[in-house]
C-alpha cells in the first residue's frame, strides 16, 4: 500500500493542476492557490488537455470541477484511478461543484476521490482542506477491479449510508408519532368544546318553597278578611 502523492509534503512543495471550463473561475483558483505560496499551478479548460500535461508531468494535487463537457470531472476521477495510470493514480483529487448532493458526494468519494468543496468557496475553506489532504495518511489499495481507491472508504460510505437510513427513519416515526398525537388532541378538544356547549336546563322550584307559598297566601287571605270584618 502507498500513500498518495501529497501526503506529507509542505504546501510551498506541491505542484497543482487545476481542471475548470470557467475562465473566471479558473482565475480565482489560480490566484488563491499563489497566495498560498504553492510552487506550481497549471490551469486547463478541459479533461483531455489536463490529463495529457498530467501524465507529462504528474501533480502532486488535482482541483477539477465536477461538470464539463465532453469529459467530466467524474471520468477524469475514473481515468486516473486505473491500475494503468501508475504514477498518476496516487495523486489525490478535490472536486468543486455548485450541486454537492448527497448522492454526488457518495459516488465521488466511493470512486476514489479525496473530497468534495462546494461553490461559492472561500480561499480559507480550500486552504484547510488541502492542508487536511497533505496531512491525510491514509494509504492508497488496489481494488479487484483493477482501480486504486482510498482504503477504508467503501466500508466508511457504508456506515454512513446506514446511519442516514436510520436517522430518515427516525424521522419518519417521529412525524408519524407527533401526527398520531395532534389526532388525539383534536378528538379531545372536540369533546370538550361540545360539553361546554350543552344549554343550561331551566331550574325546577323545590316542593317546599312551593309549600311556604302556599301557606303565605292562606295567610295573607286571613289577614284580609279579619280586617274586613
Amino acid at each position: 500500500m502507498k500513500h498518495h502523492a501529497a501526503f506529507g509534503l509542505a504546501m510551498d512543495d506541491i505542484d497543482v493542476v487545476v481542471v475548470e471550463d470557467s475562465k473566471p473561475m479558473q482565475t480565482i483558483l489560480r490566484s488563491t492557490l499563489l497566495s498560498f505560496k504553492v510552487a506550481r499551478v497549471r490551469t486547463f479548460d478541459s479533461v483531455d488537455d489536463a490529463l495529457e500535461a498530467s501524465l507529462a508531468e504528474p501533480p502532486n494535487l488535482i482541483i477539477t470541477d465536477w461538470r464539463m463537457a465532453p469529459t467530466t470531472g467524474y471520468q477524469l476521477l475514473r481515468l486516473i484511478r486505473h491500475k494503468h495510470m501508475e504514477p498518476l493514480c496516487f495523486v489525490p483529487i478535490l472536486f468543486i461543484t455548485a450541486h454537492g448532493t448527497r448522492p454526488l458526494v457518495d459516488k465521488a468519494l466511493r470512486a476514489g476521490a479525496h473530497h468534495v468543496l462546494v461553490k461559492p468557496l472561500s480561499p480559507s475553506t480550500l486552504h484547510k482542506r488541502i492542508e487536511w489532504v497533505l496531512h491525510d495518511d491514509r494509504p492508497m489499495v488496489l481494488e479487484s477491479s483493477g482501480f486504486y481507491n482510498i482504503y477504508g472508504i467503501q466500508k466508511l460510505m457504508d456506515q454512513q449510508a446506514e446511519k442516514m437510513k436510520s436517522l430518515a427513519a427516525a424521522r419518519v416515526n417521529h412525524r408519524t408519532a407527533v401526527q398520531k398525537r395532534a389526532e388525539v388532541d383534536d378528538v379531545v378538544q372536540e369533546a370538550f368544546d361540545k360539553k361546554h356547549q350543552q344549554p343550561e336546563e331551566p331550574k325546577i322550584i323545590g316542593r317546599g318553597f312551593a309549600q311556604r307559598a302556599k301557606k303565605q297566601s292562606a295567610a295573607s287571605r286571613h289577614i284580609r278578611n279579619g280586617r274586613s270584618a
